[in-house]
């Protein structure tokens, strides 16, 4: 995937970019970051910190998040790594959405991510409100993305599970050699800020933000995320 970025801007004539991620897209953001340094000219994470490379114990994760935050923040990934996921979530779709962008921002730690309450939640077809900048233009988008091929999508879980990225990153220096903005969802895990915080030493140049909103930062504060980035960037440059 990073390669493929790499050819986008070759071909784009870029030399150095600002690379921008949020979720999912932090793991590819960062390992950019780490594979071309100077292809880039900093890392911006909104939501989810650096994940340095290293073997995911799935079991032991499970226990370490149950301690600091006394529930599973990765149960969720033991559903959709099995088998019968995609199938319970093409079932029960507009369930499942209703989910992910539930307007009660406490759903997320007791219906979504613990261990089997995703899966209690799409088995009796629950439904709730959405967030309020949901508009129905987003809501078909999204729908429209999930609607078909929800196994290939829920690969990203199965790769983390199964560690399929080792052996590239087994000799991979760690250390991010670029100025790194981490934009916080204080909201969501504040349970977890122990250990994002560790991330520190691997990272040189790095600026922390809280922003108190749920997941989905750069919807709910768009402008705001925005000026963040942009007076981080004047800094850089």
């Amino acid at each position: 995937m990073v390669n493929h970025l790499i050819s986008l801007l070759d071909y784009s004539s870029l030399d150095k970019v600002f690379v921008v991620s949020h979720d999912w897209g932090t793991l590819p953001a960062s390992r950019f970051v780490l594979y071309y340094p100077e292809r880039t000219l900093g890392l911006v994470l909104l939501s989810i910190g650096y994940q340095v490379p290293g073997m995911l114990d799935f079991d032991q994760a499970l226990k370490n998040s149950k301690e600091f935050c006394e529930f599973e923040t990765l149960g969720y990934r033991q559903f959709f790594d099995s088998d019968e996921a995609a199938k319970f979530i093409e079932s029960n779709l507009e369930s499942f959405i209703d989910l992910l962008f539930a307007s009660n921002a406490t759903l997320i730690t007791t219906a979504l991510v613990p261990l089997g309450k995703l899966r209690q939640w799409l088995r009796s077809g629950r439904r709730t409100n959405r967030v309020s900048f949901m508009t129905e233009d987003d809501f078909d988008v999204i729908h429209q993305f999930l609607v078909n091929a929800v196994r290939s999508k829920l690969n990203w879980y199965k790769a983390a599970v199964g560690n399929i990225n080792w052996n590239d990153e087994m000799n991979l220096d760690p250390n991010i050699k670029r100025p790194v903005l981490f934009i916080r969802d204080a909201l969501r895990y504040p349970c977890l800020t122990p250990f994002w915080a560790r991330q520190s030493q691997y990272i040189s140049d790095e600026e922390v933000i809280d922003f108190e909103t749920g997941h989905w930062i750069m919807k709910e504060e768009p402008e705001a995320v925005n000026q963040a980035i942009g007076k981080w960037i004047e800094k850089i440059l």
